[in-house]
């Protein structure tokens, strides 16, 4: 018989009377000779009952320390009787806690008790614990709900196949967990910046997520960024349409949470949509500096260049092409230099050279692309004419010169979660609840809330 080593697993609880009391938790056996790797230390499934026993033991002993507390009458301070017992039970981190609760006589002395002020009624307000809704919060807003689930039911304790982790309370619970969030960020104050003098940027971009069947449309455009304030971490926010809260409440409170004041200056970064700029507007209730992202604006002329490549092999076009070949540099030094009425009337001028050719450009598919994306392009310019800057100097400056941060948290947000390899199609509330944790989760702010979740 090889020999074996036995490891008994003891707590001790002292109350509030100080009288200590010893609870048998687990017992852990090991042979000596011939142990191999396998053996060594606690098996997931022997960590997973050591916790959920030492859970069950500390549950039911502060129910009964709290049920002690209500056992005094508050008038008489005489002791009342047991009327019956009856459980609860509270699901928590380290799995569900059912606790044997007492219903306390009336008082002889005939003063009837407040509930609300019970110890009891105190401690076990609710029906899960608020750190395992957190929990399924963080992890329903990264993975897919059954896959959260899952996830759980692999590490957490469980009591039996009946109180495994369900994926529809995952989504539930992230809900609740959202619209806390939600409540929080709008009801909280201003915030007085210690950076007084830093300029106050909003990096607002937009993307589409597939909507649920029988939607009003296929698609709807979600609303994200950051809001970057120099001396703070940067403040993520997304929004989704139709619903409660406005766009705009959520971005004047990532603002808030900023240090932004009303009357305070805000440059806003977008790729030119008049609707991203809106929402910020709405949000600050005055004007704001509105910079155009040099990315779509070289991109638009990146675009320009590719179709003339496509076809300037054709030697009956050299004519035609020449001056696009000798333009397109020069127009993007004027827009790289913030000189737009210049590159407006390069453009201009530009179109009026290939308007003297236009029985080819009807026989040419890719001619036509061509004439299409520089008209595209002045329409561009002259709609953003007071957008675009000097992005050199800013460039050179250490400045911000397109909307990439907005362009980040679109992949962080929306993306990850949302879009590429997600099949799940999504209600406006139910993405914007998601987007509420993730962005909660993105910038810690989901550990640091003080959220009354158990209510």
């Amino acid at each position: 018989m090889s020999a074996q080593l036995k490891m008994n697993i003891w707590v001790e609880l002292v109350g509030v009377d100080g009288v200590p009391q010893r609870l048998e938790i687990s017992s852990v056996e090991r042979i000596v000779e011939g142990a191999r790797l396998d053996d060594f230390g606690l098996s997931l499934e022997e960590g997973k009952e050591i916790q959920r026993r030492l859970q069950t033991g500390l549950t039911q002993f502060q129910a009964a320390q709290a049920g002690q507390q209500d056992r005094k009458c508050k008038d008489c301070d005489g002791l009342r009787r047991v009327h019956d017992y009856r459980s609860r039970t509270i699901d928590s981190l380290l799995g569900p806690c059912c606790v044997r609760v007492p219903r306390w006589c009336s008082c002889a002395c005939g003063k009837a008790q407040d509930s609300r002020t019970s110890s009891l009624e105190t401690l076990l307000n609710g029906r899960a614990t608020p750190e395992l809704e957190r929990i399924q919060a963080e992890l329903g807003s990264r993975l897919s709900f059954r896959e959260a689930a899952r996830v759980l039911d692999l590490f957490v304790p469980v009591g039996s196949a009946t109180h495994r982790h369900n994926h529809r309370t995952v989504s539930h619970r992230l809900a609740k967990v959202a619209d806390q969030i939600e409540k929080w960020d709008i009801a909280s104050p201003y915030r007085i910046s210690r950076t007084r003098g830093s300029a106050v940027s909003v990096f607002i971009d937009g993307a589409y997520i597939r909507a649920v069947p029988g939607y009003q449309s296929r698609h709807f455009e979600i609303a994200m960024g950051r809001v970057v304030v120099q001396g703070r971490p940067p403040r993520q926010f997304a929004a989704a349409p139709n619903i409660a809260t406005a766009k705009y409440d959520v971005v004047r409170a990532a603002m808030r949470a900023q240090g932004w004041l009303p009357g305070r200056d805000v440059t806003v970064f977008s790729d030119g949509e008049i609707g991203l700029q809106s929402i910020v507007l709405s949000a600050t209730r005055q004007p704001v500096t509105h910079i155009l992202d040099w990315f779509h604006l070289s991109m638009r002329l990146g675009h320009i260049e590719q179709a003339r490549e496509g076809i300037r092999h054709r030697q009956d076009l050299n004519v035609y092409l020449r001056d696009v070949a000798v333009h397109m540099p020069r127009m993007r030094h004027l827009l790289w230099s913030g000189y737009v009425r210049e590159a407006t009337r390069t453009v201009k001028h530009l179109l009026a050279q290939l308007d003297q050719y236009p029985g080819l450009r009807d026989t040419s598919i890719k001619l036509r692309r061509l004439y299409e994306l520089i008209t595209n392009l002045r329409t561009y310019l002259v709609q953003n004419k007071t957008s675009i800057v000097n992005y050199c100097q800013r460039y050179w400056s250490g400045k911000p010169i397109s909307s990439s941060p907005a362009e980040s948290a679109a992949n962080s947000l929306v993306n990850a979660r949302m879009n590429k390899k997600r099949q799940m199609r999504w209600s406006p509330i139910g993405a914007h609840r998601v987007l509420q944790v993730r962005a909660a989760v993105a910038d810690g702010r989901l550990k640091k809330a003080k959220l009354d979740l158990a209510a």
